[in-house]
């Protein structure tokens, strides 16, 4: 018996299939594969492929049988495929297969957009059926036809129609009958004005099945719509290596593959430039990517040979008003919303529509509204065409006024924004006083992208806008760069007119935070006194809110929290004159409940926090409101667990709603802290590996976080000493070596709470370092009683 006989019984044994099956799905006779498992004949390739296909094999198995089915000539190791070798496809062929030799659909669109492989997947589902004997297979390639009253006639033509005074479905009718005939279709979107007529024939055709190519769908009843897209990551890089003659792939081929969203004919003519520079050259040079994605072999159509012409002949089937929207849309950086681009443009959705439908734009979720989005290539184009000076300043000052007026954003727009700034800061920076800094400032706080939002502040600043440098410092604060943050105050006062009240004070109340952070209260002090005097005498209450604000943070780290309290009260009432917006009422109130919870007023604690995560989740700051909760959860721990448990999973969700990074994760480990404790006391299985990971975070950075490190440590160490008072005493004394501000009665309560129960043992206590401490926690994951 030969060896493909042997692996075709084999393979159809352990796909369940009797030889009847088989022949069906592949569309041979039952007698040819019984020769074939008898090893009477030699299949020819086409058959191979088809019984391959049939049989789903795909990797070494595939290869083995292919090449043992002609021994003398070695197949080269490919997916089930033509002459060309189709890759990362085989998913997709074999659901066209199966749509087709099931009869399941009979109208089936291969859409998606230009360069990914719909003409070629076309031709290969064409390859195979050419093998059968229970059908037909025509083909019509339509990529030079622009007039839809010739569809028709050619469609006719191709299904081998004779000459008939009948009209063509007629003619196609009479002809085919309920004969078997598959026609592929190729390049149908420059005819979709003709779906109509095409869609009627296998209506009129039992038999008649057919598979039309378009970047567009054609929108008729019955169509069964197949849609591509990238090619999956490891096959992308497969082509690639193929294509440029590689012996495997690296990261720097896996980057150009990603660089050119994994579309096959990207792949195709990046690969091209491997024979001038290396794969890793290339993918640093692929920021422009319609400069490179050139030069493709000569013998295919234009429309093949460059990125960019292929764009542009999809740009050729939509209407003059589509490609206008087209332009506007190159102004925008990571896509708009829908309510953006209706402010700006009226009622574009007609537009959108057929920019969408030929896969030029893509529709993706973004909240509750609709977010369009350009693919980077196309974005490139795009922008090119965009040669309006003042299509580019009426999207930024739409932005910039959205953000002065309040409005809300979610992190998908960091970018416009971003854009918004620099052209303002080239074009008119005007725009960018003290108001547009703030609104800046807390998108970037909100977002939870702080380190974005300092340096892009920092350097737009640089030209001389001190409230922009005011507010970069701010950020870098608050992400723990102390130094960046006094260098920025400095500056701006350093830049400041000596009439520009608001900015001195606005820098003398930073520098004073950087104070506080650094354990230096007598400073902190000194600089707000000063600032709060400006303030008065400026007459600014929303800047006298928040040097307030800053003021009860110094009285607090110095152990005076009952002054802070009034301070914080003072500043809320400040605010409120001012108008201040739910982001700067919500700060505060948190702050409050901070407060109210280390004097131990636990009912104030809880009611202050509830109204802060009200108003920090409106104004979109869900990071701190997240800490808003973990903070309320602490104060109903001990008589309240279930509300106490529901809280933490508030902040969890609210955790999950932040695209938080460069920065934030200092707020995002303070909320892991004290939601480590919450799990704690409910024998959360999961709690000990929360407060490991969240300290390696909190202790590489300022001392304030070390405070709050110590804070969860002595809240752990009471809910464990009754069951492991040894690990309950190290936990206690490595949270008063990590201790720097003076104990809140809050604290002290527990502390004392675990003293009484450890007894003598507190003296023998180990105390460990920040690295020991972290593995400590970790091991406690494992080892700690529940």
């Amino acid at each position: 018996m030969s060896a493909f006989a042997e692996l075709l019984r084999r393979h159809r044994a352990a796909a369940g299939l009797s030889q009847v099956e088989l022949a069906r799905l592949s569309g041979i006779s039952d007698r040819a594969l019984r020769d074939l498992e008898q090893g009477r004949r030699v299949p020819r390739a086409q058959s191979a492929r088809l019984m391959a296909t049939a049989l789903k094999l795909t990797g070494d198995d595939l290869t083995a049988f292919l090449a043992t089915a002609r021994p003398s000539t070695p197949s080269a190791p490919s997916a089930p495929a033509g002459t060309d070798g189709l890759v990362g496809r085989n998913d997709e062929l074999r659901s066209l297969l199966d749509l087709v030799l099931r009869t399941r659909h009979r109208l089936v669109s291969i859409t998606g957009p230009a360069g990914a492989g719909k003409s070629r997947l076309a031709a290969e589902l064409a390859a195979l059926l050419g093998g059968r004997t229970d059908l037909v297979v025509c083909t019509l390639d339509l990529s030079a036809v622009s007039d839809v009253t010739l569809v028709g006639d050619l469609v006719a033509d191709a299904l081998g129609c004779g000459p008939s005074r009948l009209a063509p479905p007629d003619r196609v009718a009479a002809h085919l009958r309920d004969r078997r005939v598959v026609l592929v279709v190729d390049r149908f979107e420059q005819l979709v004005d003709a779906a109509a007529d095409l869609a009627a024939l296998p209506r009129r055709c039992p038999g008649l099945t057919v598979v039309v190519t378009s970047q567009r769908p054609l929108r008729v009843r019955d169509e069964h719509v197949l849609a591509l897209s990238g090619l999956p990551r490891e096959a992308a890089a497969a082509l690639f290596v193929r294509r440029a003659g590689l012996e495997g792939a690296d990261d720097a081929v896996h980057a150009i593959c990603q660089k050119v969203e994994h579309l096959p004919l990207a792949i195709e003519l990046a690969a091209g430039w491997v024979r001038l520079m290396s794969p890793a050259d290339l993918a640093t040079r692929l920021t422009h990517r319609l400069r490179y994605l050139t030069d493709g072999p000569r013998d295919l159509p234009a429309r093949h040979r460059s990125l960019r012409a292929s764009i542009e002949a999809t740009l050729d089937l939509v209407t003059a008003q589509a490609r206008t929207t087209f332009r506007f849309l190159g102004g925008f950086h990571g896509g708009v919303r829908l309510e953006d681009l209706e402010t700006l443009l009226g009622q574009p959705l007609p537009e959108l529509t057929e920019l969408v439908d030929i896969n030029l734009v893509r529709l993706t979720p973004d909240g509750d509204t609709s977010r369009y989005t350009l693919p980077d290539t196309v974005a490139e184009l795009a922008a090119e065409q965009l040669d309006s000076h003042d299509a580019r300043g009426r999207i930024a000052s739409h932005y910039l006024d959205r953000l002065r007026a309040g409005s809300t954003f979610g992190a998908l727009d960091a970018a416009n924004i971003r854009a918004a700034v620099r052209w303002a800061a080239a074009e008119d920076p005007a725009r960018l006083d003290a108001a547009t800094a703030m609104a800046l400032t807390q998108f970037y706080e909100g977002a939870g992208r702080l380190g974005e939002g300092a340096e892009l502040l920092s350097q737009v600043g640089t030209g001389g806008i001190p409230p922009l440098l005011i507010r970069s410092g701010q950020l870098a604060a608050l992400r723990g760069d102390l130094d960046a943050a006094g260098e920025s105050a400095e500056r701006a006062l350093a830049v400041a007119a000596d009439d520009d009240h608001s900015t001195r004070t606005a820098g003398l109340s930073l520098l004073g935070m950087v104070a506080v952070e650094r354990g230096n209260p007598g400073a902190a002090l000194a600089h707000l006194r000063q600032a709060l005097a400006g303030a008065r005498l400026s007459g600014d209450d929303a800047t006298l809110g928040r040097v307030l604000n800053n003021l009860s943070s110094a009285l607090a780290e110095i152990g005076r929290p009952h002054q802070a309290i009034r301070q914080l009260e003072a500043a809320l009432a400040a605010k409120r004159r001012a108008g201040a917006g739910p982001f700067e009422l919500g700060r505060t109130l948190f702050n409050l409940a901070l407060l109210t919870l280390d004097l131990g007023a636990l009912e104030t604690t809880v009611s202050r926090a509830a109204e802060a995560v009200r108003l920090l989740t409106e104004g979109g700051h869900t990071l701190l409101a997240a800490l808003a909760e973990t903070t309320a959860a602490l104060a109903l721990l001990d008589h309240d667990p279930a509300a106490a448990a529901a809280c933490v999973h508030r902040a969890d969700r609210l955790l999950a709603d932040t695209v938080g990074e460069n920065g934030s994760d200092r707020v995002e480990a303070t909320v892991h802290l004290r939601a480590s404790v919450v799990r704690h006391a409910l024998r959360d299985a999961t709690a000990w590996r929360e407060l490991a990971e969240a300290m390696r975070i909190s202790l590489s950075h300022t001392t304030r976080d070390r405070d709050s490190v110590a804070e969860a440590l002595t809240l752990h160490a009471r809910y464990l000493c009754a069951r492991d008072p040894e690990s309950a005493a190290v936990l206690l004394g490595s949270a008063d070596r990590l201790r720097r501000k003076k104990i809140t009665p809050f604290v002290a309560a527990a502390r004392d709470h675990v003293l009484t129960v450890l007894g003598d043992r507190w003296t023998e206590c180990r105390v460990l370092d920040d690295a020991a401490l972290v593995a400590f926690a970790d091991d406690l994951a494992t080892h700690s009683p529940r």
